[in-house]
């Protein structure tokens, strides 16, 4: 791709007749807020092909109102290509979204929002590439991010990766401040979030980490959920854990509400028709489709009820789980996840699933947890099965969930009987505890990993961090990357452990 200079892109934007003149509105200087603070920083969304989704709050905000959002070809705000009113209400909590369009594919742009006396911190996006785009991908994945665990010193490793998207793949908040961990600061009430109110209040305290709103400002984002976002270990109507506190919302209402404030709190517009859909796909061109997943909304309740659910211990094989009609799909998001992978041009399949796909046993054919997809492994297994029939390749899970870092094979049984089907990188967790933490003298289990799961290259049970991905015609890297502790404010970010999948070859080749 040529070296684009900003004298090219402010030409580039002229000849498009981009450069915005001040509309008559913004002169009416009454149209626009007096005041506000932007306290939760801003976010971009995914990228489109001429645009991309803004995203901001006002706090203090006392009435319905507008705020100006300007987007620029520098950080100086020299070369404003983009500037447009954007209506807030107390109703949506303060928060605001806009999207902007008419802008050339594949070119870098700074925004920020502002009301007549206050500025929001500027922000940075880029439109999608051109579906010919031949350029590598790179990709940062992370998940679980627990407040009260850990500092976030992994998000400002990520804000200063050179990606193209950073990707979130579940539990962006914890509905119930549960867990202990160094940190005190802003940690508000020790119950779980069931009122709208309540759940908002989890966004508004996570967005106020500093390394958080430096990632969502330097990079554009994507997202899928997982249970936290609502209640620990939910599926559809089912309730899950409660975690010891009483159930003050009906379920239903609490789960309305747990997705109406991600909403409010994203940077995304709604599906007209079907609300709360969140699995889409992210063409990032020639190399790269990204495929994100939904593993609760649609799904059936946990398998044999009243087995433990987490932790290392050894169960009574569960039946139930393997039943291939039993599906943490839905019937109309796998039929779309089949034709959308199958379907696919791009060199490599990236799927962003929530939850492992690989099986994880504490000893030979009894799983670890049926928390993850191994509650559900007869679709897992079929879903696996049906794409090899397909003639799939070159797929790429990545996950989160059990706060470990993985990586390995996945095939059509999950373990190491039957073909591979593509490979899987579960990306640890920014702050949450994992197995080694959480279940203090299990040592012997994590240190067998995988020799009892030896479809399972590589185990990291006691780091915390993301993977980076990049994907050319070739091959995919992927690097495991991690704060050398969570447990203080400020700590270097190293490389954990390098990768490598071949083209056409689905087989993790640990570099370093």
């Amino acid at each position: 791709m040529d070296v684009l200079t900003r004298r090219t892109l402010l030409e580039g934007a002229l000849g498009a007749g981009l450069v915005a003149t001040t509309p008559g509105w913004a002169r009416k200087r009454e149209t626009v807020l007096a005041g506000g603070a932007f306290a939760q920083g801003v976010a971009s969304g995914i990228p489109a092909l001429s645009g991309g989704t803004l995203w901001t709050r006002v706090d203090g905000l006392e009435r319905a109102g507008y705020i100006v959002c300007e987007v620029a070809l520098e950080d100086s705000f020299r070369h404003v290509v983009d500037r447009r009113r954007v209506r807030v209400t107390p109703g949506a909590d303060g928060t605001a979204r806009v999207h902007v369009n008419g802008l050339p594919a594949g070119r870098e742009y700074f925004y920020r929002f502002h009301t007549r006396s206050t500025e929001s911190p500027v922000g940075r996006f880029r439109t999608r590439r051109p579906a010919d785009s031949a350029e590598p991908v790179r990709v940062a994945f992370f998940s679980c991010q627990n407040w009260q665990t850990g500092y976030y010193t992994a998000h400002a490793g990520i804000a200063g990766e050179d990606i193209d998207l950073a990707v979130c793949v579940g539990d962006f908040i914890y509905e119930a401040a549960s867990d202990p961990g160094p940190r005190t600061d802003k940690i508000g009430p020790d119950q779980s979030a069931q009122t709208l109110d309540e759940y908002r209040e989890k966004y508004r305290m996570y967005r106020t980490d500093p390394n958080l709103q430096a990632l969502q400002a330097a990079h554009n984002y994507a997202f899928c959920w997982d249970d936290h976002e609502v209640e620990s270990s939910y599926y559809d109507e089912h309730p899950g854990n409660a975690q010891g506190r009483e159930a003050r919302v009906p379920f239903p209402q609490r789960r309305a509400n747990g997705y109406r404030a991600f909403f409010e709190h994203m940077p995304v517009f709604r599906v007209k028709g079907d609300p709360d859909r969140i699995y889409r796909r992210v063409p990032l061109g020639v190399h790269a489709d990204l495929i994100l997943t939904d593993l609760h909304q649609y799904a059936a309740p946990p398998p044999c009820e009243g087995a433990p659910s987490e932790g290392p211990v050894i169960l009574t094989p569960c039946e139930e789980a393997k039943d291939p009609k039993r599906s943490l799909l839905g019937a109309k998001q796998r039929a779309w996840l089949e034709s959308t992978l199958t379907g696919s041009k791009a060199a490599w399949k990236l799927w962003g699933t929530s939850m492992m796909l690989m099986a994880l046993d504490n000893a030979p054919g009894q799983p670890f947890t049926v928390g993850e997809w191994s509650g559900w492994e007869g679709e897992r297994n079929s879903l696996a099965a049906s794409l090899r029939a397909k003639g799939l390749k070159d797929l790429a899970a990545f996950s989160g969930d059990i706060h470990t870092f993985f990586a390995g094979q996945w095939t059509e049984d999950g373990r190491f009987d039957t073909p591979a089907v593509g490979v899987e990188f579960v990306s640890g967790s920014m702050t949450s505890s994992g197995i080694a933490e959480s279940f203090g003298g299990q040592g012997s289990f994590t240190d067998q990993v995988k020799t009892i799961n030896p479809h399972i290259n590589y185990a990291n049970t006691s780091r915390r961090g993301y993977a980076v991905v990049e994907a050319s015609e070739s091959e995919l890297k992927v690097t495991f990357r991690s704060p050398q502790t969570v447990k203080q404010p400020k700590s270097t970010v190293e490389d954990l452990a390098r990768f490598r999948v071949p083209r056409g070859y689905p087989m993790v080749e640990q570099v370093s």
